[in-house]
């Protein structure tokens, strides 16, 4: 069967629908991640032409309802739906603020976290909690308090209560607050 004889007539009709659009207004694309080590993501129902639109599962039906959670998710908030025969490219949360921080930011990675900034992307939303996410709370917890001795012991500030903040705010508290 050849994809682009089916994406012809699809979207000549979806051209023609000026109304809200649905999940099902979509060309979807089932398959089989084999490479997939957690069971949960094995299966992928994502819409083509939209990169990041996938949803996964145990089974075709779960990730398809993944899937449509998102989607409902996206309309939610955003202003703009692409329609079902527009190529979607995979957009990256602005870094606009970390960056004004670049600096300070390397410093208090190799410092603090024992990583290297260059080799990752951080966006203007990252925060700490986001590192440890996989980790039970008790392990969280002692993460935490550990980041929180290790800032006091490095650049004289206490961040216990505004540890949760993005990156740029936390790093802008602690300029702003550090021993001098």
């Amino acid at each position: 069967m050849n994809i682009k004889n089916l994406m012809i007539p699809f979207t000549l009709w979806n051209k023609n629908k000026k109304t809200n659009l649905y999940l099902s207004d979509y060309p979807l694309f089932y398959y089989k991640n084999t490479n997939a080590q957690q069971n949960n993501l094995k299966y992928c129902v994502r819409i083509l032409f939209w990169a990041g639109m996938v949803g996964h599962g145990t089974n075709y039906k779960e990730a398809f309802l993944n899937l449509q959670e998102t989607f409902e998710l996206y309309k939610t908030n955003n202003e703009y739906l692409p329609k079902p025969w527009e190529k979607k490219e995979l957009e990256f949360a602005s870094d606009e603020q970390i960056l004004k921080y670049e600096s300070f930011a390397a410093d208090f990675f190799d410092k603090i976290l024992g990583m290297d900034f260059y080799n990752g992307f951080f966006s203007d939303e990252s925060c700490l909690d986001l590192f440890y996410c996989d980790y039970d709370d008790d392990k969280k917890k002692k993460i935490e308090q550990d980041i929180v001795n290790k800032v006091k012991a490095t650049y004289g500030v206490d961040i216990q209560k505004v540890y949760n903040l993005p990156l740029p705010e936390l790093f802008e508290f602690i300029i702003d607050n550090r021993d001098s």
